[in-house]
């Protein structure tokens, strides 16, 4: 189940039935087929039969483990993975949080119309601001809002991201537009539909700015 890895290897231990879930940093030491030993802090309390979740450097060999704790002593943790994860395909996780967005439809799909606005120029159409709370991804977006665009417009936006200190220009593309269940609606805002969208052009600190939002989402949640 569990292939021959490359060690010592770099590693962090989630144990989430703790209060708050323990989070430690360490290192995998010794692979016998599906037992693993890991060194971590000394004191770490980890009981015996325990589910931990070990995720593993890149170059490991793989990157998540499920498995329970057969014995601890001192600053070693002997394991039995019980469980491989089928790695996640998405190139980068979705999550969601707070992103402000501002975007138009442009008529006709207009590529010059596109290029004109990324190069500086004024909205073309009337200017939407959903509600920032939003599920988002360096390749895309899903939000809620009225009914404002179709599957297939072409949107030109701004974003701004939480602790980027900075507003950038982009356009994207309607993948799909949906009427949310009345009893999924929040009645604090008058969204009635979920839009998606996947970039068509952001510029490349932009990407990596919703690349580190979505690590201080992940670090905060653990």
């Amino acid at each position: 189940m569990l292939p021959t890895l490359k060690l010592p290897a770099q590693v962090s231990l989630v144990y989430a039935a703790a209060t708050p879930p323990l989070l430690v940093k360490g290192r995998c030491v010794a692979q016998a087929a599906d037992a693993l030993t890991l060194e971590v802090p000394e004191g770490t309390d980890l009981p015996a039969a325990s589910t931990v979740i070990v995720d593993f450097a890149a170059e490991s060999g793989v990157s998540r483990v499920i498995a329970s704790v057969t014995s601890v002593e001192g600053g070693r943790v002997a394991l039995k993975v019980t469980r491989v994860p089928i790695p996640e395909k998405r190139e980068y996780p979705r999550m969601n949080g707070g992103i402000v967005l501002k975007y138009f439809v442009v008529p006709g799909k207009d590529d010059a119309a596109v290029d004109a606005w990324i190069g500086g120029g004024e909205p073309v159409g009337k200017l939407h601001e959903p509600d920032p709370f939003m599920n988002f991804s360096v390749t895309g977006l899903a939000f809620d809002d009225l009914e404002t665009c179709a599957d297939g417009d072409t949107l030109g936006f701004t974003i701004t991201v939480p602790g980027a200190g900075h507003t950038w220009r982009g356009a994207a593309r309607v993948v799909r537009v949906w009427k949310i269940p009345i009893d999924e609606r929040d009645d604090s805002i008058p969204a009635t539909h979920r839009i998606a969208v996947n970039f068509l052009s952001l510029p490349d600190d932009a990407a990596e700015a919703l690349r580190l939002h979505t690590q201080r989402i992940q670090e905060a949640w653990l």
